[in-house]
């Protein structure tokens, strides 16, 4: 009797410990990739964020280089999913408020923003090559189409993104796990690039810097995250 509860004991603790196993490499797998979508992301991020056309010009979406900035933020856009999921596979263990909230927000501005970047890769410059005046990119949206309701959406998706990226950058300032200074630096390009926007600064050699800033952050997480520990 003895001896069978010692064998039922020790194949518990076996199955216990397959389990762990298969979620420890299920979790990796999720950081790994999300890395390594960090790493892609960030860098098409930062390139895409300086060579982007300044959408308050009369004409911007007919410009050359308005498809393969957008084809660029596309990508980075739908790579930072996975990327914010491999995030918090990483902070697993820090459960707060704040983290559950900045992954929710995260994620929704995530998909939101990949919906804004195909309305303006392939809508938006249909509506502009049959008009004979041209005009700037928000504007082609009143123009008696169905578009003009969604105005709204892309300014909700524009402030929920920032907001998600803000509180990731808070969650990762306040985790052990990483160097303060990549959620700041996080913090501060995701604010700033904003706040340059929205003053009507959307080209020159700050925008730029403030892309590239994000776009290095984006890759040091990624890095971090793939490695499952600290990048330094």
């Amino acid at each position: 009797m003895e001896q069978e509860s010692i064998r039922i004991i020790g194949d518990a603790k076996a199955y216990a410990d397959i389990d762990i196993k298969k979620h420890t490499t299920f979790n990796r797998t999720f950081q790994s990739l999300g890395g390594f979508c960090m790493i892609t992301a960030g860098i098409l991020v930062g390139i895409a964020m300086g060579f982007r056309p300044d959408f308050t010009v009369p004409g911007s979406v007919l410009l050359a280089s308005w498809y393969p900035v957008h084809l660029a933020l596309l990508m980075a856009f739908t790579l930072s999913v996975p990327g914010i999921i491999g995030i918090y596979s990483y902070l697993k263990n820090e459960t707060s408020v704040i983290n559950q909230l900045a992954y929710i927000l995260g994620i929704i501005g995530a998909v939101w923003s990949v919906a804004i970047v195909v309305i303006e890769m392939f809508v938006l410059p249909g509506i502009a090559a049959r008009e004979e005046i041209q005009m700037p990119m928000m504007d082609l949206m009143a123009i008696g189409s169905s578009l003009e309701a969604l105005k709204p959406f892309f300014f909700t998706a524009y402030f929920v993104w920032i907001a998600g990226w803000v509180l990731i950058g808070l969650s990762l300032a306040m985790s052990h796990k990483l160097p303060t200074y990549i959620g700041v630096m996080l913090i501060i390009s995701v604010l700033l690039m904003s706040a340059l926007t929205m003053a009507g600064f959307n080209s020159g050699i700050l925008h730029i810097v403030m892309g590239l800033m994000l776009g290095t952050t984006w890759v040091l997480i990624g890095n971090a995250i793939r490695k499952y520990d600290a990048p330094f």
